[in-house]
């Protein structure tokens, strides 16, 4: 685990707390225009489709490439290109009913949600209105910054920190606003877990401090982990009363101390440290960090609307990103099929048409329309993962297409070299095939979850093949990260299942060559 920041007095401010702590009271008015059209909004780091005007879009994307900006900056990371498919795509949908239609699971109170994978991370949000007061953001956008803050954390702390450690990383970064001067805010009350603080569920500091209680433990009813785990990371960030501690507690961690035991030996006493949080939530008054504009590095922002084919196809798109099963998947297939016969040559409907076959299960048809987008645009890397995708499920026990299937990989990393799905199925192609992995398919895997920390995928891969080669102590710290999953317990037991089955393979006193 990396120490955090030493944060300069001059990058704090106070700022006046009054019923912050006691009321939860979020209210999203949305200028709503009758008709908007659909655009593009395309940065270095963040792809956006939003089915609202250019001025909102623009200044949408703006907020996210500040917001990066800002964690970098707090914590010394060096800029660092980002490849083009492996950017984070946004869809700005038309209003908090439509994320619920595409989340699909029921929720009636979803606002904006996020999937993390290599090369497609995705997020849906509902319609921004750019008037937000005193720079502070929508319900939706809140989410997306928590969910984002995930995404960040990955590159900021190696190994597994601790449950309330990654969700009070969240909640203290997504509590930001952004000034129109190009400043930013970052770690401000967070208003929306007020009325959690006050009316939830307590979650005693104990507790809260160790994961495994926790998980033991947690009340079935909605309880104040979140809420808890914001105001403990708060405390220890920007209160200026335990200073050292929580980079003396992350050390602790890195050194293999238990949570507890970290937790005791640098917060000392629980039960004072507990009342000192209790005061500290009543305060009148609590720091932030306030970064000027020139601490932010600006972003080149393209912003188009989106051509009659391309705004056709986005519901088929937004279905298909968001995932479907042997259900839903014929439904978007069909209105695929509708939207490509009026625009028979686009690439862009076309990709789209290939990923939806693909998911029909439809390989030879995924191949044909992956085919023809990169006739139209040689450039059509989402086609060339398509064909990839369709090529590798065809191959299945078939030498003789697999020659093809790593052709297709290497067309489309020549087109984009850094763009994570070829790396990591040039390994898989090997390990379906039944074949031991070229050295250079592992590093290959590596660069690909080192491009895409967040995905999971890779990671158990990539950790199963240190597993079944005997390298114990890469397996370990290839899956540290999922041994305090923040929101999936049973990912988090498959690593530990995956971890022990290494451990009896190798037996007592059995070397570790961690070489790769």
């Amino acid at each position: 685990l990396a120490s955090p920041p030493v944060l300069g007095r001059a990058m704090m401010v106070r700022v006046a707390l009054r019923r912050m702590a006691f009321i939860l009271s979020i209210v999203w008015a949305a200028a709503v225009p009758a008709r908007a059209e659909w655009h593009e909004a395309s940065s270095a780091n963040f792809l956006v489709y939003a089915d609202q005007g250019e001025k909102q879009v623009r200044a949408f994307t703006d907020m996210l490439e500040r917001y990066r900006s800002a964690m970098r900056y707090v914590y010394k990371l060096p800029e660092e290109p980002t490849s083009p498919s492996n950017r984070l795509t946004v869809f700005v949908v038309r209003d908090a009913n439509q994320v619920r239609k595409l989340m699909g699971d029921g929720s009636k109170y979803v606002l904006g949600f996020y999937q993390s994978r290599a090369g497609g991370s995705v997020a849906f949000i509902p319609r921004v209105d750019g008037t937000q007061q005193a720079g502070r953001v929508s319900d939706g956008e809140l989410i997306l910054l928590h969910e984002y803050a995930h995404h960040f954390m990955f590159s900021v702390f190696a190994g597994s920190p601790p449950l309330w450690f990654g969700e009070g990383f969240a909640e203290f970064y997504a509590a930001s606003k952004f000034e129109k001067d190009g400043s930013v805010g970052l770690g401000l009350p967070a208003a929306h877990r007020g009325a959690e603080l006050v009316y939830a569920k307590d979650v005693p500091l104990e507790m809260l401090l160790s994961t495994r209680k926790y998980r033991e433990n947690a009340s079935k009813q909605y309880d104040s982990f979140y809420g808890r785990s914001w105001l403990l990371f708060h405390y220890l960030t920007l209160s200026g009363k335990r200073s050292g501690q929580m980079g003396d507690y992350l050390a602790r961690l890195g050194k293999g101390e238990g949570e507890e035991a970290a937790a005791t030996g640098a917060f000392g006493d629980l039960a004072v440290l507990d009342k000192e949080l209790e005061a500290y939530l009543l305060s009148r008054r609590m720091n932030y960090l306030n970064l000027n504009a020139s601490k932010i590095a600006s972003a080149a922002i393209a912003v188009r609307p989106l051509t009659a084919a391309e705004a056709a196809i986005m519901p088929v798109m937004m279905r298909s990103r968001r995932g479907v099963n042997e259900e839903t998947a014929p439904a978007v297939l069909e209105d695929a099929l509708k939207v490509a016969a009026l625009y028979p040559d686009d690439p862009f409907v076309l990709t789209a048409l290939a990923e939806a076959e693909y998911d029909a299960g439809h390989d030879d048809a995924a191949i044909a329309a992956a085919d023809k987008a990169i006739a139209k645009n040689p450039q059509a890397v989402g086609a060339m993962i398509q064909k990839i995708y369709a090529l590798f499920r065809k191959a299945g026990d078939d030498d003789a297409l697999w020659p093809k299937v790593r052709a297709a990989i290497s067309a489309a990393n020549a087109t984009e070299n850094d763009n994570p799905i070829p790396l990591a199925y040039f390994f898989r192609s090997y390990a379906a095939q039944g074949k031991k992995p070229p050295e250079m398919a592992v590093q290959g895997l590596q660069r690909a979850l080192q491009l895409a920390p967040y995905d999971t995928g890779n990671r158990l891969t990539l950790a199963e093949y240190f597993v079944r080669t005997g390298q114990r102590q890469a397996a370990e710290t290839t899956l540290a990260p999922l041994l305090n999953h923040p929101h999936d317990t049973q990912l988090a037991d498959l690593a530990r299942k995956m971890l022990d089955r290494g451990n009896a393979q190798a037996g007592p006193g059995t070397s570790d060559d961690s070489s790769s």
